[in-house]
């Protein structure tokens, strides 16, 4: 399942029994009964080893989403997040001490409420925020309930990733752009850690989407989408470009916390600019998700 544009999104996808599953089952009460650990790879149960409950702080749910990955979904946002984007349109989870402190064993009882409709069409659950990977053992938890990982790559391998990505089925990674300077510009931070982020996500063979905001006048330059070219055909395990049009849905929140919206002024990019952008990233052979494909 996956998560969401402030980051990058962890997903978990939802699954339907069939014969195979039941007989990795059977496999699995065998190994029991002789004592032994059971492990398959990609199927995870909970054969000696209990999910940890681990509280974290979440900002919101939602349970029926047709966004943040493929099927529908069910999304956690959590707290907390180091970026400083200058189009966030959740500016309000960048405190980690932020929302609600929440049980993973209250998401998972959730999620087992929706889970019907979230197996056709393979959907999921997804966490996103905020920066998900910023409480690590909280959307681990989650995760070996059920995983997917909407994310900017944010925290480090040791501290972060080790602790998230072996539960994590699928990633929304934002990577915001590809040149370092206007990286720095748009994020506050700097690029490396978001380059060693999908350099991981490539060692672990772990499929992705990545996000791109189009933002006119700050991301949609030639030279920056020809560099977003090249990054993703040196990416084996991308499954696509999900191209995000900036919008100002967001904007009333900064507003509210008396914050000055850095993008003053900037309009939505229009349907021929999108359009222009999807197909000269379709014309180097990738695949596009973008909304605007479906107004053709």
């Amino acid at each position: 399942m996956l998560r969401r544009i402030a980051g990058f999104t962890l997903l978990q996808q939802a699954a339907g029994a069939s014969p195979l599953l039941h007989a990795l089952a059977a496999a699995s009460a065998a190994c029991r009964h002789l004592g032994q650990p059971a492990y398959v790879p990609g199927f995870e149960e909970p054969v000696q080893q209990a999910v940890p409950e681990v509280r974290g702080h979440v900002h919101s749910t939602e349970s029926m989403s047709m966004v943040d990955g493929p099927g529908v979904r069910f999304l956690v946002f959590l707290q907390g997040c180091t970026m400083r984007c200058l189009f966030c349109s959740n500016p309000d989870t960048w405190s980690p001490a932020g929302g609600e402190v929440v049980s993973s064993k209250e998401i998972a009882a959730q999620l087992r409420k929706v889970a019907p409709y979230l197996k056709p069409g393979g959907g999921g659950v997804t966490c996103s925020g905020g920066e998900p990977l910023l409480q690590p053992e909280f959307t681990a938890a989650i995760f070996q309930e059920a995983h997917a990982l909407d994310t900017t790559g944010q925290g480090t391998k040791h501290h972060n990733w080790d602790t998230v990505l072996p539960h994590t089925d699928m990633v929304l990674f934002c990577i915001k752009h590809l040149d370092p300077a206007k990286y720095t510009s748009l994020t506050g931070l700097r690029q490396a850690g978001a380059l060693k982020f999908a350099a991981e996500l490539q060692q672990r063979n772990i499929p992705f989407w990545l996000r791109y905001v189009l933002i006119p006048g700050y991301s949609d330059d030639r030279p920056g989408i020809q560099k977003l070219i090249k990054f993703c055909k040196d990416q084996p395990s991308l499954q696509g470009v999900e191209l995000l049009p900036y919008h100002l849905l967001g904007k009333n929140k900064w507003d509210a916390l008396g914050l000055k919206y850095p993008l003053e002024g900037v309009q939505t990019p229009s349907h021929k600019q999108v359009m222009q952008v999807v197909d000269e990233i379709e014309a180097a052979g990738l695949n596009v998700i973008c909304d605007a494909k479906n107004k053709r």
